[in-house]
C-alpha cells in the first residue's frame, strides 16, 4: 500500500473523505484542508481523474518527527528519488511550516533541494541537474505540522480545480471544485429540475451535469505522475476506461439563466468544451421574473455581490431573492456569496456555513 494526501478547500474535508471512502480506501488522518489515506498504486490515477473537490493529490515519500535541519536533510536524502524523477526534469520544492521549530520556509526549501540533488548525483553523472524548461516540473512539497515532516510529491501537476472547459471567465469566478462541492452539499436528487438563476459564473450548471452523469472531471488531461518512472504506462488508460464505463447517459433538466446575453453565449461555449453541448438549457432572463412564478426545483446559485453591483443595488437584490425563497415552499434552494451584509437580509432560520473561494471567505446559505 502507498500513502497519499489529498488537499482541498477549507471546510470541504468531509466531502473529500467521502470521495476516498467511496473507492474503499482507508482514511488514516484528516487535518485542515488535508485528507490522508492508504491505497494501492491505481489510486494515483483514480483519485486524480475522479476527485471533484480535491486541489492536488500528493504521494507521501516519507514522514517523521524532526527537530533540526540536519535531521530534515537526512530524511530527504534517504528517499530514492531516481525511482520517481526522470533525467532533465526541473525540480521544484515548496514548503509550509505550522507550529514547528523548523519555521523558515526558504531554509526548508534550500535544505530539501540540496538533499534531493545530492541523492540524484550519487553514483551517477550530472544528467539529473541539466534541467530542461520544456519538461514538466517534478514538485516536492515539504509539509511540517507540529514538528512532524511529510515529504510529498505532487502527482497532479496543475491543480485539479482548473477544469479544461473554462475557456471564458467572469469577474471573481467560483472555483470549479467549490462549485462541485455546493452542488453535492445541496443534496440534489437528479429527479427535480436544477436551476442556476445567476449563471454568470456558469460553472455551477456544468459541474451539476457532470455530477449527474457521473463524468470524471479530469478525463481529458495529463497528470504529473504520468512522467514518473515507476508508474506503468497502462495505468492511466485503464482508469480512464473504468471512468467512462461508469458514466450515465440519462437526460436531466438543468437550466441556467442570466440577464447578460454575452454571459449566456460564453456559458454555451464552455459547456461545449466540457462535451455537454445542448444538454444545459441556457436562457437570457432577469431573475426578478421568478418573483411572478411558482417554482419547486432545486436552485443552487452564486448571486452578484460587490464586484458587479453597487451597495444600494445589492440590498434590493437580496431582498428580492428572499421573496423568491419565502413564496415557494417547495423550492429547495442554496446559494453562495461573499457579500458580508447578506446576513442582514435573511431570517435567522436560514442556515449558513463558511467556505472559501480562492482566498475569499464566502457564505453558503441553505433552506432550513
Amino acid at each position: 500500500m502507498l500513502k497519499y494526501v489529498l488537499s482541498t478547500i477549507a471546510w470541504l474535508e468531509k466531502l473529500a473523505k467521502t470521495e476516498i471512502i467511496k473507492e474503499k480506501y482507508e482514511i488514516t488522518e484528516v487535518n485542515d484542508r488535508l485528507v490522508c489515506f492508504e491505497a494501492p498504486i491505481e489510486a494515483i490515477a483514480r483519485i486524480n481523474l475522479n476527485s471533484r473537490v480535491g486541489n492536488k493529490l500528493y504521494l507521501q515519500l516519507a514522514e517523521k518527527k524532526l527537530e533540526t535541519f540536519d535531521d530534515l536533510y537526512d530524511l530527504i536524502y534517504e528517499i530514492d528519488f531516481k525511482k520517481y524523477i526522470r533525467e532533465n526534469s526541473p525540480i521544484l520544492v515548496k514548503a509550509t511550516s505550522v507550529r514547528s521549530g523548523l519555521s523558515s520556509t526558504p531554509a526548508i526549501q534550500k535544505i530539501a533541494k540540496k538533499a534531493i540533488t545530492s541523492k540524484l548525483l550519487e553514483g551517477s553523472s550530472e544528467v539529473f541537474l541539466k534541467e530542461k524548461e520544456e519538461f514538466e516540473n517534478f514538485e516536492i512539497f515539504i509539509l511540517i505540522i507540529n514538528d512532524k515532516v511529510k515529504v510529498l510529491a505532487n502527482t497532479s501537476g496543475e491543480a485539479l480545480h482548473k477544469r479544461a472547459y473554462r475557456k471564458y471567465s467572469s469577474d471573481a469566478p467560483i472555483k470549479e471544485n467549490l462549485a462541485a462541492a455546493i452542488v453535492l452539499l445541496s443534496n440534489w436528487n437528479f429527479k427535480k429540475a436544477f436551476y442556476d438563476i445567476f449563471c454568470w459564473s456558469w460553472t455551477i450548471a456544468i459541474e451539476a451535469l457532470m455530477i449527474a452523469k457521473n463524468i470524471a472531471p479530469w478525463i481529458n488531461r495529463k497528470f504529473a505522475f504520468e512522467n514518473w518512472k515507476f508508474i506503468p504506462k497502462w495505468l492511466i488508460q485503464e482508469e480512464i476506461k473504468r471512468a467512462k464505463e461508469k458514466e450515465f447517459d440519462w437526460d436531466y433538466k438543468i437550466f441556467a439563466s442570466d440577464i447578460d446575453y454575452e454571459v449566456i453565449e460564453m456559458a454555451k461555449e464552455n459547456a461545449k468544451l466540457a462535451g455537454l453541448e445542448g444538454q444545459i438549457i441556457f436562457e437570457q432572463k432577469d431573475f426578478k421574473s421568478f418573483l411572478e412564478e411558482k417554482i419547486s426545483w432545486t436552485l443552487v446559485t452564486n448571486p452578484p455581490y460587490w464586484l458587479r453591483l453597487k451597495d444600494d443595488d445589492l440590498e434590493w437584490l437580496y431582498k428580492d431573492l428572499d421573496k423568491i425563497f419565502t413564496q415557494n415552499e417547495d423550492l429547495n434552494w442554496w446559494f453562495i456569496t461573499s457579500f458580508e451584509n447578506s446576513k442582514d437580509f435573511y431570517k435567522t432560520q436560514y442556515k449558513n456555513r463558511k467556505l472559501y473561494n480562492w482566498w475569499e471567505k464566502v457564505y453558503f446559505y441553505k433552506k432550513s
